[in-house]
């Protein structure tokens, strides 16, 4: 775990660039399915390159949002799941559908 994390959930948002597009990109993808890097930075609409400089994927595996579930120790690509059980995972959801609901539109 870095040891430079933010001091609070608002803060790791406020302070890493693209962590709100990742997060809400999360909130929206199948749970049972595997992703690289690259698939979050196109489901989440970030350059690849800018996940690897600030780390977001990283934060939010030490947050417990994400899990890396590949051999850190082979030469693969990295590959990481939603950690179904965060309830960070689960605030960001529950944020989101009660703030859609009330600005009167429709989660996604």
């Amino acid at each position: 775990m870095r040891q430079d994390l933010p001091d609070s959930g608002w803060s790791l948002v406020a302070e890493q660039d693209e962590a709100a597009k990742l997060i809400e990109a999360l909130v929206d993808l199948d749970g049972t399915q595997e992703y690289t890097r690259s698939e979050l930075a196109d489901a989440a609409n970030i350059a690849l390159k800018t996940l690897y400089l600030d780390d977001t994927i990283g934060d939010l595996v030490d947050a417990g949002m994400l899990e890396r579930v590949d051999d850190e120790g082979e030469d693969t690509e990295a590959r990481f799941v939603l950690n179904e059980g965060s309830d960070a995972l689960a605030a960001a959801r529950k944020f989101d559908r009660a703030l859609a609901e009330s600005l009167d539109v429709e989660a996604e």
